[in-house]
């Protein structure tokens, strides 16, 4: 009834999710809402961006959250250069007054959101990403990717959260043979993002 009444699948929703992922039976409750509340309450995600995850790769409510999937979130932030470069001089005013202390503790917690904004965005796109390994699926995309934008990591932030799909298709069936014929005849690596998508015949 979580599902149904507090997240408020629909029956049909739910028989999909139980399709995908018939173990979810034998995952408590407690589990299911720790999990939930990283999302919401960790990520500062809102209930339709959890959904999305639920829906889309239920399988998340098996890994371990203060491990597996906290692992797997810093690491998808780090390789592929999400987390925001915030430039702001934070604390640095020259007021002493302690009146400010509100306004503070308010821009403190805009800011850290504000930081959470890249990672909501790709992990949301693609849910099915804090299912990969690490070693064999993501770490070698990230490292392919940098080196293919020639160590720009801004670039690679970009490319990733303008189709955070990509990171889904294969390294060595689609990414590579794609961006290999990018690179032969001249184009920009980024317009990875437009050729990933196209048919054979269309590419």
């Amino acid at each position: 009834r979580y599902f149904l009444t507090e997240l408020e699948f629909s029956p049909m929703e739910f028989r999909s999710i139980v399709l995908k992922f018939p173990k979810i039976f034998s995952h408590s409750l407690f589990k299911v809402k720790h999990v939930v509340g990283y999302f919401r309450y960790e990520l500062g995600m809102n209930a339709s961006q959890v959904k999305r995850i639920l829906f889309q790769a239920p399988q998340v409510v098996s890994l371990n959250t203060d491990d597996t999937l906290v692992g797997k979130v810093n690491f998808i932030q780090d390789a592929f250069k999400l987390r925001h470069q915030d430039h702001d001089n934070d604390g640095d005013s020259d007021s002493d007054s302690d009146d400010n202390d509100d306004l503070s503790s308010d821009y403190g917690a805009f800011s850290r959101s504000r930081r959470l904004d890249n990672i909501r965005k790709v992990i949301t796109g693609m849910p099915t990403l804090l299912l990969c390994s690490i070693e064999n699926n993501l770490k070698p995309k990230a490292e392919y990717l940098l080196e293919e934008f020639g160590g720009d990591e801004l670039e690679l932030r970009q490319t990733v959260l303008t189709l955070p799909t990509l990171l889904g298709y294969s390294l060595e069936k689609r990414i590579k043979p794609r961006m290999a014929r990018i690179a032969e005849v001249g184009i920009e690596p980024i317009k990875i993002t437009t050729g990933i998508t196209m048919t054979e015949d269309n590419f």
